[in-house]
């Protein structure tokens, strides 16, 4: 039987009491939904492939045709050269390392604290009236403001980016872990307490599922900035790192390597995103 539903715009059966009623045909996605998200997905996946791609063959038509001026745009082709000559070299794999490590020290570090600071404010409602002004007013400030603070602590060493990059996301993900953990309702403590469930089985079994997914999001906010501020440090602070690449690069007049280490800086942000989007999907299984 086909289904029929209720619509007042369409003239095609007229009801006595002046309304009309129009047929719907089911059409893909009800006859075969699992078909139909597995090829809606390689669509999409395909339009995220093209559009990269599309947009490369542009550049290098124009750039090959002089239409963009190589010294600011060099052809991709050209920039494809200089990256082997790079890894060649075993600068573009240091560059790399170097990034990559202080930007994992400073993000683990950063989150974990904040995660577990978090669940503590958000649960003791006198800490969380206590402490929220101060931590709003801290989040507002630049981190890479008091980049020459730690500088001027612990000097140009490792130490003070990782603090940066840590200072960074602690602040996010406390925030939204903060909110996430005030914002569980309190009928989910109260059924687990007529349970006989402990404060912190409570904790670990009702509150922390339930902030996890906004926790997670904070994280992944977190991720992307921690690559921004990264880069800013190592323009002025460091000999080594893909920030240092982009800026030595632009003092040397080398634009491909330019290109080469900002590329590479979108590729660590997609993977760190891509990373935190699977351990959501472990960790939340009710969300999939």
């Amino acid at each position: 039987m086909t289904p029929l539903t209720r619509d007042p715009g369409t003239a095609t059966t007229p009801r006595a009491d002046g309304t009309t009623w129009r047929s719907i045909t089911p059409g893909p996605a009800e006859l075969d939904p699992r078909g139909y998200a597995r090829r809606r997905g390689l669509v999409e996946r395909g339009l995220a492939i093209l559009a990269p791609v599309v947009l490369i063959g542009l550049w290098q038509l124009l750039a090959g045709r002089g239409v963009l001026e190589s010294n600011y745009f060099p052809a991709p082709t050209t920039i494809a050269a200089s990256w082997g000559g790079l890894i060649e070299s075993g600068v573009y794999q240091e560059s790399v390392v170097a990034s990559v490590q202080r930007i994992a020290l400073g993000y683990v570090f950063g989150s974990l604290s904040a995660v577990v600071l978090g669940l503590l404010i958000g649960s003791v409602r006198l800490l969380r009236v206590a402490l929220e002004p101060m931590i709003a007013a801290l989040y507002t400030v630049p981190k890479l403001a008091i980049l020459p603070l730690l500088l001027l602590i612990f000097g140009l060493g490792e130490t003070s980016k990782i603090l940066l990059v840590a200072l960074t996301c602690f602040f996010v993900v406390l925030i939204n872990t903060i909110d996430a953990v005030s914002s569980v309702s309190p009928r989910y403590g109260d059924v687990g307490r007529s349970c006989g469930a402990s404060r912190w089985s409570t904790l670990r079994h009702i509150t922390l599922p339930a902030a996890l997914p906004q926790t997670i999001t904070g994280m992944r906010i977190a991720s992307g900035l921690a690559v921004i501020v990264i880069v800013g440090a190592e323009f002025v602070a460091a000999d080594a790192g893909l920030g240092f690449l982009v800026w030595n690069s632009w003092n040397l007049g080398v634009p491909e390597h330019m290109y080469v280490g900002i590329v590479s800086i979108s590729v660590i942000g997609v993977i760190a995103s891509m990373l935190l989007r699977g351990l959501e999907w472990l960790l939340t299984p009710w969300n999939r």
